[in-house]
């Protein structure tokens, strides 16, 4: 299970779903909007289209949770965002120029994972690959 910081309130779910942008992946549609957070903050809706039977929900619900944790713990900093260093590129995306140094300036986001039905006969290393990509995908936004 994911931290509770690293979690959405149910309330702000719903206005996710209404208002967020939309990202699709090889296993899940993914909503997002921006956060005024430092960090990324996860849910997931399992649908019971997926799996009628909540016991199969649920599990799916946990290897998705940690499927984000070890994307998380694998990184030295936390998903969706990166570092900017000081090469010798002259603007990176993400960045602004001030003096001579450059800042960056991370997007953080509230996403949440709807699973495809396809989902179901992946194993839990193709769930944790999407994840990943979804991630590094984020990071760009």
């Amino acid at each position: 299970m994911l931290e509770k910081k690293y979690r959405i309130e149910r309330n702000k779910v719903q206005y996710i779903l209404k208002k967020g942008e939309d990202s699709i992946s090889k296993l899940f549609i993914i909503r997002y909007i921006k956060n005024n957070e430092n960090y990324n903050r996860y849910c997931t809706v399992v649908s019971k289209k997926i799996d009628p039977k909540a016991v199969g929900r649920n599990r799916l619900r946990r290897q998705i949770y940690e499927a984000i944790r070890g994307c998380e713990g694998s990184q030295s900093q936390l998903p969706g965002t990166r570092r900017v260093g000081t090469g010798s590129q002259s603007q990176l995306p993400g960045t602004r120029r001030v003096g001579t140094a450059e800042r960056s300036i991370y997007s953080h986001l509230d996403s949440v994972l709807i699973p495809k039905k396809s989902i179901l006969k992946a194993k839990f290393e193709d769930i944790e690959a999407d994840i990943k990509s979804i991630i590094t995908t984020h990071e760009q936004i």
